[in-house]
């Protein structure tokens, strides 16, 4: 096959999915805007999750943010789910806007074994291209943050941010 053809196929593919994903941003904003949070946000298969299961990065930050608009929602995951949607289309500077929305206040971090902020402020260092940030807090998690598994969890993504710092967001999340 020649490139020309190979090349007109591959564009056709990339235009096919970007309409497959403006039309489920289109039955989003439709349908979902009125779910309850725990339908939009935290139901597998309902919500932004849509989008975000075929790789619509871009439109579920879009749903997200319009869900958070239109229904003055003020949830955390909800934000931390924009910033990760925002990181996941490559749009680093959009997710960066959002850092301090998503952190914790100070007192609600102090008791809890969860180092949300942590997390928080190690992949705004990889969004910044800050390695020194990026360890730092993922050191805090690691040495603060033991036998909670979320903190683990954390952890475990941290460090594939870590090997894969010159990576984009969605691949260093992933791994590689």
């Amino acid at each position: 096959m020649s490139r020309t053809i190979i090349f007109a196929l591959l564009i056709f593919s990339a235009l096919e999915v970007k309409a497959e994903c403006n039309s489920l941003l289109i039955n989003g904003i439709t349908n979902d805007l009125k779910l309850t949070y725990e339908q939009f946000d935290q139901t597998p298969g309902k919500g932004w999750r849509v989008l975000e299961n075929k790789k619509c990065y871009s439109e579920a930050a879009i749903l997200i943010d319009k869900y958070i608009l239109e229904n003055n929602a003020n949830q955390t995951s909800l934000k931390s789910h924009l910033l990760q949607m925002y990181a996941f289309s490559g749009e680093s500077s959009k997710a960066l806007e959002i850092v301090s929305a998503v952190l914790l206040p100070d007192e609600q971090q102090r008791n809890s074994p969860f180092l949300w902020n942590d997390y928080v402020l190690a992949t705004a260092g990889f969004l910044e291209k800050d390695l020194s940030k990026l360890k730092f807090h993922r050191d805090n998690v690691a040495k603060y943050g033991k036998g909670f598994k979320p903190n683990e969890m954390n952890l475990a993504t941290l460090d594939r941010l870590i090997e894969n710092f010159d990576q984009t967001y969605q691949i260093a999340y992933i791994g590689g």
